[in-house]
Order: C-alpha cells, then sequence, then structure tokens
C-alpha cells in the first residue's frame, strides 16, 4: 500500500474524488497558549494492490516535539475496495478534527498509521502572532 498524497487542510469531503478548501497549511498563528484551532481536516489518499485491498486497522496520532501524543490516538477501521477490474484500488480519507488544543508553541505531527505501519506524517506548528504594529 502507498499514500497517493497527504495534508491538512479546511475543509475536506471524500467520496469519488477528494474536495479541499485551504490545502496544505503547516502553520497555526496563536496569540496565547494553549490554544485551540476551531477545524481542519486530514486527508489522505491510499492505493492499494488487490492483495493488499479490505478492511485494515487505522489509527491517527498527534505528537508534539518531545514525542509525546497531545491526544489519545484515534482509532478505527477503514475499508479499501477491492478493484472491480485491474489490480489497483483507491482508499480515501478526510477525518475532521474540531477544537483541536495546542498545549503550548511549537513543532506537532500529524502520523498515520495502517495496520501498524506508518504511512504518512505531517508537521504542523505552532507560533506565536507578532504584536501588532510591531515587525
Amino acid at each position: 500500500m502507498q499514500v497517493d498524497f497527504s495534508f491538512i487542510c479546511d475543509y475536506a469531503e471524500a467520496t469519488n474524488k477528494i474536495n479541499a478548501l485551504g490545502i496544505g497549511f503547516d502553520t497555526i498563528v496563536a496569540q496565547h497558549v494553549p490554544t485551540r484551532h476551531p477545524t481542519f481536516f486530514l486527508v489522505i489518499q491510499m492505493r492499494a494492490t488487490v492483495v493488499e485491498a479490505g478492511d485494515k486497522n487505522f489509527e491517527v496520532h498527534m505528537i508534539d516535539e518531545d514525542g509525546k501524543e497531545i491526544i489519545p490516538p484515534l482509532k478505527g477501521k477503514i475499508t479499501i475496495p477491492r478493484p472491480p477490474s485491474g489490480t489497483e484500488s483507491t482508499g480515501r480519507i478526510a477525518m475532521r478534527f474540531d477544537n483541536m488544543e495546542f498545549p503550548r508553541y511549537g513543532s506537532y505531527s500529524i502520523h498515520a498509521v495502517v495496520e501498524g505501519h506508518e504511512m504518512t506524517r505531517i508537521p504542523l506548528r505552532v507560533v506565536q502572532a507578532s504584536p501588532i504594529g510591531l515587525s
């Protein structure tokens, strides 16, 4: 199984294709910490062979720069359909995160794991906003 692409964005839906807005942001600017980001989506498109298709265990981990989980791992199942013809099939995920709290400024990363194998890692930074009027 391989990842075709992965990103975080402001909004997404996954049906027969991915529809997304605000693709690929990697920085949250905050006046203070802890801070909450109202909503973002994790988007992943994976390609699987006929042999790899089927129900898979899926986990998402949000990690801080010290390697600690800032939320409990999100666990579920994803079904990658068997291709009707040919040798590959596509699985798509658009996972919504609401009111995600970031406890401090620094680097974070979102890790997506399928069947115990890390499929993608997306970096995300939380930085302090510049004081108004100063540059």
